[in-house]
């Protein structure tokens, strides 16, 4: 499978300290990005965190995917929820809304504590409405959300370290507020029926996320995820989930597609990190945009058919 890198599309300038991590979609013909943004003054610790650190969602759009314009900031830590930070966004166009997963920090980043799923939505990228917290009372990460009603319901991915599991909602109504088809005690008596991925090689020694959210395609829900091994290097792979029941895994890559080789991969406030978050898949292109190192936004393509030969043959 070849993979080319394209660099990063975003990177930090004037008051912005850091960009990266960026959420994908497109929206009125244009490719739109919606990046966590920290801006300079934060400041590293001896333990390898930083203080200071308060991320934004912003916003970028693009005509061809490659150079992108930023825009005013999308969405604020500006609640008890998500005060010190609203980090790691993804987008997804459900049911004519674009609904923006993140994670909120309630306490200091790097504190390890306070990470729950924040939900946010919008029509037009002008006006967007925050729905709070979704998912357990529990830390909780890396949440997508499928693009299409599976069985009549809203399918969620999310992460309680170490696996993916996966949530369902009756409604987009009970998604806004939080009401899972299961209630929140018993799918937590209940978490390994609920594990969909566990990490199980090598790279993924430490724990595992998703990406973006799944794109369907004529084989299955197509899952591009995160995995971390024992030496804290992130790297992608990806996931094929039955179209009907997402819950089955039907492939699987073995090896890594993307991990970090270029400089700015490697090297930033965070080395050794591809962090996919944005994939848009246009006439047979992919476009996957991830965070490298903690610090820019990058883009990489591929031919989506390439992917899916490596997937279906693994």
């Amino acid at each position: 499978m070849k993979i080319t890198r394209h660099g990063p599309v975003l990177e930090p300038h004037g008051e912005i300290g850091a960009i990266f991590n960026c959420g994908a979609t497109t929206f009125k013909g244009k490719f739109v990005l919606i990046p966590r943004v920290i801006k300079k003054g934060y400041e590293k610790r001896p333990d390898g965190g930083y203080d200071n650190y308060i991320s934004e969602v912003w916003m970028a759009v693009s005509d061809d995917g490659k150079d992108f314009k930023m825009k005013k900031p999308l969405l604020l830590p500006e609640n008890d929820f998500d005060i010190y930070g609203c980090e790691d966004p993804r987008i997804t166009l459900l049911e004519g809304e674009y609904f923006i997963t993140y994670t909120a920090l309630s306490a200091p980043a790097f504190s390890g504590k306070g990470g729950r799923v924040g939900l946010a939505s919008t029509r037009d990228f002008e006006n967007v409405e925050k729905h709070g917290v979704i998912g357990p009372n529990v830390s909780d990460k890396n949440a997508v959300i499928f693009p299409e009603l599976v069985d009549g319901k809203v399918v969620v991915l999310h992460r309680i370290q170490p696996h993916i599991q996966i949530m369902f909602f009756d409604s987009i109504d009970d998604l806004k507020n939080n009401r899972p088809v299961v209630p929140w005690s018993e799918y937590m008596k209940n978490l390994p029926k609920f594990t969909l991925m566990r990490n199980e090689m090598e790279w993924e020694f430490m724990k595992i996320g998703s990406g973006p959210p799944p794109v369907k395609t004529d084989e299955g829900w197509l899952l591009i995820y995160h995995a971390v091994d024992r030496n804290k290097v992130y790297r992608v792979g990806a996931a094929l989930l039955d179209l009907e029941n997402p819950m089955r895994v039907i492939a699987r890559t073995k090896e890594p597609i993307l991990e970090p080789e270029e400089e700015y991969e490697k090297i930033g406030d965070i080395p050794n990190v591809v962090f996919p978050v944005g994939l848009v898949v246009n006439g047979g292109k992919a476009y996957l945009y991830y965070g490298a190192a903690d610090k820019t936004c990058c883009l990489a393509t591929f031919r989506l058919s390439d992917l899916m030969d490596r997937l279906l043959s693994s």
